[in-house]
C-alpha cells in the first residue's frame, strides 16, 4: 500500500496528469508479477478504480501472508510435540 500511497501523492502535485495516463505510469511502476499483469489485463479506468484494485491485492497478500504464518506455526508446533 505504500506504493500506491506515494503515487498518489505524486498524482497530487501533477494536477495537469490525466486520468488514464496516471493510472499507466502506476501500473508500469510496479514490480512484474501476478498483480502487475491483472492490472494490465484489466486496467481501472479511474484512480478510484485503481484504488479499489490494490485495497483487494493488499487485503487478499496479507491474508495469505498470515495463513503462510499460521501453517508455519502450527507445522513447528507439531514437530515440537513429537520430540517430546
Amino acid at each position: 500500500m505504500d506504493y500506491f500511497q506515494k503515487f498518489m501523492q505524486m498524482k497530487a502535485k501533477a494536477t495537469n496528469v490525466p486520468e488514464d495516463v496516471a493510472i499507466e505510469a502506476a501500473i508500469k511502476g510496479l514490480r512484474i508479477g501476478p498483480f502487475a499483469a491483472h492490472l494490465a489485463r484489466e486496467k481501472p479506468r479511474t484512480i478510484e478504480d485503481l484504488y479499489n484494485e490494490f485495497e483487494k491485492y493488499y487485503r487478499s497478500d496479507n491474508d495469505l501472508r498470515r495463513r503462510l504464518e499460521e501453517q508455519n506455526q502450527s507445522k513447528q508446533f507439531q514437530g515440537n510435540s513429537r520430540s517430546a
